[in-house]
């Protein structure tokens, strides 16, 4: 896997990031799901990557942001947002999408069942806990009761890599990860750094705070459906969204804190 270094440092701010437009061509694309609309599927909530109660009413985020571009410079006229289900995405099933941005990391495994884009994220595995909470090293981690969303790199992590005394616990949904924490069930939850920073500022989680991290070098990629002819278009033009600068101003805007997250030593 190849990761893109992301510029973690500065400040985030309000201004809108700007990019070059033209990249792409509406020609190139072929059997989108709506003629002239980029169809994109998603699993909500998931804040900061999408900020909105429901698929019609998105406020904003970075795969939001960074959707509404790549349509602009495909020369589509606009977005559609779509429910898909990230267990079932990453099993390999459909999406009524053209592309899926849903925080996929890639993997050999993934890979085999669904068609990747190139890498759009970097990531890493970010540990939600109480606040107070202290994890110095994996022997700090065996000692919790740890919980993951179903199908993902994190729920992989506990179980191969910090191998805790008692099972870790895995939920279809983070956001039921997240309940799990706040009613006691669990002590932690494993999951890429920027999803858990994001419950913590839209509050899905109470008198809890990121310790830590556990840096494993994971990218994202988008997913689009194994027939699609398109994907070579849209590779084209994600490559132009880092190549100058776009992806990382929205890293900037949607992340800044990030780079203050202690890493936890492997």
């Amino acid at each position: 896997m190849l990761a893109v270094a992301l510029v973690a440092a500065g400040c985030g701010g309000d201004e809108e990031p700007s990019g070059a437009q033209g990249a792409g061509d509406s020609t190139q694309l072929q059997d989108l799901i709506t003629p002239g609309t980029l169809t994109v599927g998603t699993e909500l909530p998931a804040p900061p990557f999408w900020i909105g109660d429901d698929y019609d009413s998105l406020t904003g985020g970075f795969e939001v942001d960074f959707t509404k571009e790549m349509a602009k410079r495909l020369g589509l006229g606009g977005v559609k947002y779509v429910e898909m289900p990230f267990s079932g995405l990453v099993a390999g099933q459909q999406c009524e999408c053209d592309i899926d941005f849903s925080q996929v990391t890639v993997t050999e495994d993934r890979a085999k069942v669904v068609k990747f884009s190139q890498p759009s994220f970097d990531a890493n595995q970010g540990v939600l806990a109480e606040t107070g909470t202290k994890v110095a090293n994996l022997e700090d981690a065996k000692k919790l009761r740890w919980g993951a969303q179903l199908n993902t790199t994190g729920a992989s992590f506990i179980t191969d890599k910090i191998q805790p005394a008692t099972e870790g616990r895995v939920y279809d949904r983070t956001v039921d990860a997240f309940a799990a924490l706040n009613a006691g069930q669990i002590d932690a939850v494993l999951l890429d750094t920027s999803i858990v920073l994001g419950a913590v500022d839209e509050k899905q989680v109470k008198d809890a705070e990121v310790i830590g991290e556990f840096k494993t070098g994971e990218v994202y990629g988008a997913v689009v459906n194994r027939g699609s002819k398109n994907l070579e278009a849209f590779n084209q033009v994600i490559k132009a969204m880092k190549e100058d600068g776009f992806r990382d101003q929205l890293f900037q805007k949607y992340f800044a804190e990030q780079a203050a997250v202690p890493e936890i030593p492997i």
